[in-house]
C-alpha cells in the first residue's frame, strides 16, 4: 500500500495535474480571502471555508479522475491487479494519495490566519471554530473523494470519470433544495405536510453545517466516514470483478 501510495502521490507532481489543482485551490481562496477579510472587512475564515465549499464539489474529480482511468489507458491495470497485494490496499493506497493532495490545499487556511494576525490590527482568530470548519471541510472532500475515485474505476476516460464526478457534485450541492422541491410538491399534489426525515439526513451540506458552527459531533464525523468506506468497498468490487473477468 505504501508503494501505492507514493507512486500515486508523486504522480501528481510529475505531471501537471497537481500543480493545476493547488494552483485552482489557491486563487480561489485567496479571491474570497481578500473580499471577505479585506475587502468587506468581515475577518472570518470561516466564510473563506464555506464559500470554497462550492468549489469543492467541482474539484475534487479533477483529483481522482486519473486514479484508475489512467491505469487502464496505459494499460497497466493488469498489472496492478495481478500484483501481490490486495485489493483493498490498492484502492486505500490511492484513495491515501489523493486525500493528501487535497489535504495539502486546504491547509491554506492556517496560513491565511497567521496573514491576518500579522496584518491586521488586535485581530482575535478563532481557533476553535476554524479547525473545526477546516474539520467539516475534509471530511465533505474525504467523502467526495470516495464516490469520484469509484468512478474513476469505471471508465478508461479521465475526462468521463471527471465529467460525472462534476455532475453528482452539482447534484449533492442542490441536494437540499431538490428534496426540499420534491416534499412541496408531493404536499402541494396531496394536501399533506409529509416531512422526508430520512433524505434530510442524507445531506453532505447539513452535516457541514453542523461541524462549520463549532459543533463537532461524532455522528457527523460517522456520516462521512460511512460514504468513504461505502465508496472504497464498491471500488473494491469493481475492481474484483475486472480481476476475475
Amino acid at each position: 500500500m505504501g508503494a501505492i501510495f507514493k507512486r500515486d502521490f508523486f504522480s501528481y507532481f510529475t505531471s501537471t495535474l497537481g500543480y493545476i489543482v493547488i494552483a485552482l485551490y489557491l486563487l480561489l481562496s485567496g479571491f474570497f480571502f481578500w473580499m471577505i477579510c479585506y475587502f468587506s472587512q468581515y475577518n472570518s475564515l470561516v466564510d473563506v471555508i464555506n464559500n470554497m465549499l462550492y468549489v469543492v464539489f467541482f474539484l475534487v474529480p479533477l483529483i481522482t479522475m486519473k486514479s484508475f482511468a489512467e491505469e487502464k489507458r496505459q494499460r497497466t491495470d493488469q498489472a496492478l491487479l495481478t500484483a501481490p497485494v490486495k485489493l483493498w490496499e490498492i484502492v486505500l493506497g490511492k484513495y491515501l494519495s489523493a486525500l493528501a493532495l487535497y489535504g495539502i490545499c486546504n491547509m491554506v487556511y492556517f496560513f491565511y490566519a497567521l496573514v491576518m494576525l500579522v496584518t491586521i490590527p488586535e485581530i482575535t482568530i478563532q481557533w476553535g471554530l476554524l479547525i473545526s470548519g477546516w474539520l467539516g471541510i475534509m471530511l465533505l472532500g474525504a467523502a467526495l473523494l470516495s464516490v469520484n475515485l469509484f468512478y474513476s474505476s469505471l471508465t478508461e476516460y479521465q475526462i468521463i470519470a471527471a465529467v460525472i464526478g462534476m455532475g453528482t457534485g452539482l447534484v449533492l450541492m442542490l441536494y437540499d433544495s431538490i428534496v426540499g422541491a420534491i416534499l412541496s410538491f408531493i404536499n402541494t399534489l396531496f394536501s399533506t405536510s409529509y416531512e422526508l426525515v430520512v433524505l434530510d439526513k442524507l445531506s453532505l451540506t447539513a452535516h457541514y453545517m453542523n461541524l462549520v458552527k463549532g459543533v463537532i459531533n461524532p455522528a457527523d464525523i460517522v456520516f462521512y466516514l460511512s460514504w468513504v468506506v461505502l465508496f472504497m468497498f464498491l471500488t473494491v468490487r469493481v475492481l474484483d470483478k475486472k480481476r476475475w473477468a
